[in-house]
């Protein structure tokens, strides 16, 4: 007759761990953080080592998310929408968390279960029109994409130095000062935009 059990997906997972949200609308707020393993692309300025991980179903994700205090989990990468997180969503959701996302935007989401979606557009090949939260990275002399993505909430954090950039007083796993004052001058300018930093960086936590 066959196992009528049905199997549970199995996500490959980078990490899950406890911090805060750092950056955008939901900066300052305990977060449950699930890091899903690949992305799409190879970004020169990303801080994120996205390629490793183990397998992981439902309920092993769900354990972890349980020894922790927060409500808030934010689903990242990579690129966590290569993986179907659908099942994954519902079982948070039926726990009443409150699930945020983070992707690149190049993959339709498939369903409705994300509370807040954040957008980091990186080209033009984009599925996701409408966001929650659009945040684009900038460098100096550049100017924020938005790639016809309607957001509720515009905002540029300044990009990652590279090897061949400027770093001035902080370190370069931080931000170049050049390019954060470039950024800062810019919201001055067009005030649809806010400012936003990776703060974990600068108290030096994860």
């Amino acid at each position: 007759m066959g196992n009528s059990k049905q199997q549970s997906t199995l996500y490959k997972i980078n990490e899950i761990f406890y911090s805060y949200q750092a950056e955008g609308r939901w900066a300052g707020r305990a977060a449950i953080f699930i890091r899903l393993s690949g992305c799409n692309l190879r970004c020169n300025f990303c801080d994120t080592e996205f390629l490793s991980g183990i397998d992981m179903d439902v309920t092993e994700i769900m354990a972890k998310v349980h020894s922790y205090k927060a409500k808030f989990v934010l689903i990242t990468g990579g690129e966590p929408l290569m993986q179907d997180t659908l099942e994954l969503l519902r079982r948070l959701k039926e726990e009443d968390y409150y699930v945020a996302l983070e992707t690149n935007g190049t993959y339709k989401i498939g369903h409705d279960y994300f509370d807040w979606v954040t957008v980091s557009p990186k080209n033009s090949h984009i599925k996701i029109k409408k966001c929650n939260e659009l945040r684009v990275v900038l460098d100096v002399n550049e100017y924020p994409e938005s790639y016809g993505i309607e957001a509720d909430v515009k905002y540029i954090s300044p990009k990652n130095p590279t090897h061949d950039q400027e770093i001035g007083s902080h370190s370069a796993d931080f931000f170049s000062t050049n390019v954060a004052q470039y950024c800062y001058r810019y919201v001055l300018k067009n005030p649809e935009w806010r400012l936003s930093f990776q703060t974990h960086k600068c108290i030096g936590v994860r």
